[in-house]
């Protein structure tokens, strides 16, 4: 199988098509992240970087990129999650330009659009948060499939609610199985993690876990006998963000075990990183137990 992945950050989707057994022949992908890159060729060295995505054409089986050219063929999956900040509620303001959303960020959906325009590949997917209905509604038209709604709490002790596009199925996923995973079963107990994950006792932090009561305006939410976390994101410190646990005295973030936990993450996959790279690499990521469950759907109908 032949695939093509955008805003590949670490190639979670090529963890997800390894963990069901699917056989990539060539795997493409397109980010600009350097550490990104750095971490999926150490895992998967044979993964063609093929650079900016506002730079990526396909005409006749070739990519013309700006890392190259390269004869391809047919691609069997285009797979995807374009940056999500300006279709969350929070900042949505119109539909932008030709019937699209103008938001910095996610106007790179319409790369992921042209693209699947050119590729015409057999099965896609795109993920993306959940947002106003009018968005959500706008872009089905457009794929010509309604979204799944899936929470990554089905799969992880992580509250991770999204929406899933494909053609994979017929575009009609099944929820997953609850595995019924608990934060208070998967917290870390080595030391030095949690050392290197306690917030810095300053007057913002004070703030941000209010003596851990959470419920005033920009205090995050103490998950410390919580079942789950909220979304493991970009920016721990960020409320209402992943939440904070009691530590030593104060709080402290999820540790970086915790958080590939959450991520369904390979245990180690980041450890080359340093504490916020991985936090800010987990974060863009996707919960690879999902994609997996999705990508297993498309094995079955391979197998067919």
């Amino acid at each position: 199988m032949n695939v093509l992945s955008l805003f590949d950050g670490i190639s979670c989707g090529q963890i997800a098509l390894e963990r069901v057994g699917i056989k990539v022949d060539k795997y493409y992908a397109s980010e600009i992240k350097k550490k990104a890159i750095e971490v999926t060729q150490e895992h998967y060295p044979n993964t063609i970087q093929l650079g900016d995505v506002t730079k990526l054409h396909y005409e006749d089986g070739k990519f013309y990129s700006e890392n190259g050219t390269y004869e391809v063929g047919n691609i069997d999956l285009l797979i995807g999650g374009s940056p999500c900040q300006d279709f969350s509620c929070l900042k949505n303001t119109r539909w932008g330009e030709a019937n699209g959303y103008n938001g910095e960020k996610s106007k790179l959906f319409w790369e992921y659009l042209r693209l699947l325009r050119e590729v015409k590949p057999k099965y896609f997917l795109l993920e993306n948060v959940k947002m106003k209905q009018e968005y959500e509604d706008n872009i089905s038209n457009i794929l010509g499939y309604k979204p799944n709604r899936i929470n990554s709490s089905l799969v992880s002790f992580q509250t991770r609610d999204r929406l899933y596009w494909t053609n994979i199925n017929n575009g009609i996923i099944p929820l997953p199985k609850d595995k019924h995973i608990s934060l208070q079963d998967n917290f870390d107990t080595n030391e030095e993690n949690l050392k290197e994950a306690k917030m810095n006792y300053t007057p913002s932090r004070i703030r941000m876990w209010n003596n851990g009561n959470g419920g005033k305006l920009g205090a995050c939410r103490n998950i410390t006998n919580n079942d789950k976390c909220n979304c493991i994101s970009r920016k721990q410190d960020r409320c209402p963000n992943s939440g904070l646990i009691a530590y030593d005295g104060f709080a402290r973030f999820l540790t970086r075990t915790e958080i590939e936990k959450g991520q369904t993450l390979p245990l180690g996959y980041l450890k080359k990183c340093s504490y916020n790279q991985m936090c800010d690499l987990a974060g863009d990521g996707w919960t690879v137990d999902i994609i997996a469950h999705i990508f297993n759907e498309l094995l079955k109908k391979e197998g067919e």
